[in-house]
């Protein structure tokens, strides 16, 4: 598998999330395993529940799927979906709260139609 970030397939807004939390030197260490979760998706897609990685299924949101990450009382979340040999990432966000909001969600799902459609390439 190959993962790329929405729009840009090597830079976007979710590349750009991590950046910035790599700059912060409270959040560095989430950053980096967000980014070590990311690669473990990639090398194990479909399988990645095997590689410690939280992965669920967003109901009524298909085939969205969000990867979950806890670190120190932070709850991070990254939206992406699979297109045959690619993970798109397409939104990510950090909340103190068991709901993911629902605004993050229909962004996540309105970038989606983008990637599948073929309207954003590599």
């Amino acid at each position: 598998m190959k993962l790329g970030y929405y729009p840009g397939w090597d830079k976007g807004f979710v590349r750009d999330y991590i950046e910035d939390l790599q700059a912060d030197g409270q959040r560095k260490k989430a950053a980096v395993r967000l980014q070590t979760d990311l690669l473990k998706l990639e090398m194990c897609w479909p399988h990645a529940q095997m590689m410690n990685i939280t992965v669920k299924h967003m109901p009524g949101h298909e085939p969205l799927r969000e990867l979950i990450r806890e670190f120190q009382g932070i709850a991070y979340r990254v939206f992406f979906c699979v297109m045959g040999q690619e993970i798109w990432v397409l939104h990510a966000i950090e909340k103190k709260k068991d709901k993911t909001p629902e605004g993050d969600l229909k962004l996540a799902y309105s970038r989606m139609p983008e990637v599948l459609s073929g309207q954003v390439r590599r």
